[in-house]
């Protein structure tokens, strides 16, 4: 118990986020996208339950592991089981399958985070039929190239707006800036802009530009 309560002394850093504006700022922007993600979370949960009926209903019992089946099983399936390095059976992903529908959650959770989502598709096209890589091309264009994206963008959209109000915008100026505007201001103090004489020198330097004096 001692133990534990001197980790959580760590935490009473947390108490000088409000002083430290960027901070301030960051962990704002996380709160309010907890508390606005409602919506964007029910039409991915209602997303992950689709695909994941279709799974079961299309590849249930597809896949079984060798363990505890008969010789005459496994002579059956030894033109499919490959055991080559990287495969669905050499990394032992026996449990991620559509047998049921919590297996199924944790199977297209792992093509999401493109974890090895290859080997997958790849035994199940073996065992299977080659069309089953339409499954699986459709779930990973639809969950890790469109909601993750979107899930990125709308915290930074959320971040840009939250930069623009703590600089004293008001809501009409922050709908007339552009969103490369917005960047542009996060790094203006970074950003060293080049006089006119110096552009002006660079210009008559250029070897396929010939300006009158």
């Amino acid at each position: 118990m001692v133990r534990l309560v001197n980790m959580l002394i760590v935490f009473r850093f947390l108490r000088i986020i409000p002083d430290i504006k960027l901070m301030a700022l960051v962990a704002s922007t996380l709160l309010d996208l907890v508390k606005n993600l409602r919506a964007f979370a029910g039409v991915l949960v209602v997303v992950y339950y689709v695909f994941a009926v279709f799974g079961i209903w299309l590849f249930e019992g597809a896949i079984k592991p060798p363990r505890g089946m008969s010789v005459l099983t496994m002579d059956n399936i030894t033109s499919n089981l490959s055991t080559a390095c990287g495969t669905y059976e050499q990394l032992g992903y026996w449990p991620n399958n559509f047998d049921d529908f919590a297996a199924a959650i944790i199977l297209l959770y792992d093509v999401m985070i493109v974890n090895n989502w290859q080997a997958f598709m790849e035994a199940y096209s073996r065992y299977t039929s080659e069309w089953s890589k339409v499954y699986f091309v459709c779930w990973w264009l639809t969950s890790s190239v469109m909601w993750v994206n979107l899930f990125v963008a709308l915290i930074l959209e959320n971040f840009i707006y939250k930069w623009d109000r703590s600089h004293s915008c008001s809501v009409t100026d922050v709908e007339r800036i552009q969103y490369e505007t917005s960047v542009q201001f996060l790094f203006k103090e970074q950003i060293q802009e080049p006089t006119e004489e110096e552009l002006v020198c660079q210009l008559h330097q250029h070897p396929h530009l010939h300006l009158d004096c």
